[in-house]
């Protein structure tokens, strides 16, 4: 699955031809202006190590991107080209894509010489707002997946630390939680990231499939039917009489998923960070309440009561 909001390198997205001949000179060598406009951008230097890893935070129209990201997002906004049948899979960093990522795939590639033959999935962690017009205008559709901001903090925590070289080397949990409930990290603050896909989900349903990712983890079979009709390839009665919704779910749990060599061995290049990842640091606990063995109570309330007070009147609750 292609990933699309990170800085894209010539070998993507050219292999889908999201980009037309004429303006691949782009991806190779971004506009000038971009880079004077980055440059004009407020700058967090606290941040060019705990969450860009490596490359500074700038706040491009109230959203927190480190500058390789933000120079492939105005890149994109100029050239990518969607396509009517394409599914993009969007969400906030370390919200738990992962299992969508596997049950999309398990129902789409029966099928992808047929119904598929010009679908493509591609995932992105940009906000709404900030998606290319040829997404947002076209009838394209959009799964997003958001989680308890509390798991994402802890879940991100670990992430960046296994990066970095280990717990508080760089930067402390409480540190960053302090950044978190101030809305500086990548792509944040994570609030209106949830909120503005909520809000156009709300508008357009069938644009927009929101999901929670508590929720799935809670009935995978459920949402593996919702997802499967949502994107065009529902399930058949003998499908579901011969269990195949409880086979797929099982084979694309968490569990089975940790355990496949493919998530385990090797290493993830990153064009947009410059580092290699283990594959092996995408999956941790992968459940929900980790928060419980991290955070005081007095930092839960306070988390807590800022999602509810930025999520108050919009009907959506943590």
């Amino acid at each position: 699955m292609a990933s699309f909001g990170y800085v894209p390198d010539v070998n993507f997205p050219i292999p889908y031809k999201t980009i037309e001949e004429t303006n691949i000179h782009l991806i190779e060598k971004p506009p000038q202006e971009h880079d004077a406009l980055i440059a004009t951008l407020p700058l967090e230097p606290v941040y060019e190590r705990p969450f860009s890893i490596g490359h500074p935070l700038r706040l491009y129209k109230r959203v927190w991107m480190g500058e390789k990201m933000l120079r492939g997002t105005l890149v994109m906004q100029q050239c990518f080209k969607s396509r009517p049948t394409d599914i993009f899979l969007a969400s906030f960093p370390k919200s738990g894509t992962t299992w969508l990522k596997a049950m999309i795939f398990s129902q789409c590639a029966p099928f992808m010489e047929v119904e598929f033959a010009t679908g493509r999935m591609m995932n992105t962690h940009l906000p709404y707002f900030l998606l290319p017009d040829s997404i947002t205008e076209s009838s394209c559709r959009i799964v997003y997946v958001w989680r308890d901001p509390k798991d994402v903090l802890v879940s991100m925590w670990y992430f960046v630390q296994k990066i970095l070289g280990g717990p508080d080397k760089i930067v402390t949990f409480y540190q960053f939680y302090e950044f978190f409930c101030q809305g500086v990290d990548t792509f944040g603050p994570i609030w209106n990231h949830i909120l503005e896909y909520w809000e156009e989900s709300r508008r357009r349903p069938e644009k927009i499939l929101f999901l929670k990712y508590e929720n799935i983890l809670q009935e995978p079979v459920k949402y593996a039917k919702q997802l499967a009709h949502f994107i065009g390839c529902p399930f058949l009665e003998m499908e579901e009489n011969q269990r195949v919704v409880e086979q797929i779910a099982e084979l694309c749990s968490i569990k089975k998923l940790k355990d496949f060599n493919v998530n385990k061995d090797g290493d993830r290049v990153t064009s947009s960070m410059d580092v290699h990842i283990s594959k092996g640091y995408f999956f941790r606990k992968c459940e929900a309440g980790d928060w419980k063995n991290h955070m005081t109570q007095e930092m839960v309330e306070r988390l807590d009561t800022l999602i509810k007070e930025k999520f108050k009147g919009s009907g959506l609750q943590i």
